[in-house]
């Protein structure tokens, strides 16, 4: 389906480039989460189901409105002597993660900052994006509306 070949081509491998390099505490992005790592922040990405709208119209144009459910989780990491606590390590890389689709498409966020978690040694915000890609452009030129 068009959304997942976007997402796997286009958006996650440029996300996941954009995260790794920009954010100072080296996250790890992955499409899947594991179910124990020592590794942390952790960032696992998923494409969520997606709707498909056929419109009748001459130009056949179709719409898709797709979501990606994104989590951060992170412990406390000393750097250089300097304890940093997981809610700030969290919240800079959910920063930097708002600021890549901010950046690049048109898309609703929705945050939610010290989202619940079992383990109450690792931190863990959440963050919701929606969209909606619009083909009557072709695939050649990205098309997407906020949700």
């Amino acid at each position: 389906m068009i959304v997942e070949k976007i997402f796997e081509n286009i958006i996650y491998p440029k996300l996941k480039d954009y995260v790794e390099k920009t954010s100072k505490y080296n996250p790890m992005l992955t499409k899947k989460m594991p179910q124990v790592s020592k590794e942390f922040p952790i960032v696992p990405v998923k494409l969520l189901p997606v709707e498909n709208k056929y419109n009748n119209l001459s130009y056949g144009e179709e719409t898709y409105t797709f979501g990606i459910d994104i989590d951060i989780y992170s412990t406390d990491k000393t750097i250089d002597d300097n304890k940093i606590s997981k809610r700030t390590i969290c919240n800079e890389v959910t920063n930097t993660i708002i600021d890549y689709f901010k950046e690049n498409y048109h898309v609703t966020i929705k945050t939610e900052l010290d989202a619940l978690n079992v383990d109450s040694n690792v931190h863990r915000n959440n963050i919701r994006i929606t969209g909606k890609l619009d083909t009557k452009y072709g695939l050649d030129k990205l098309v997407i509306y906020p949700n």
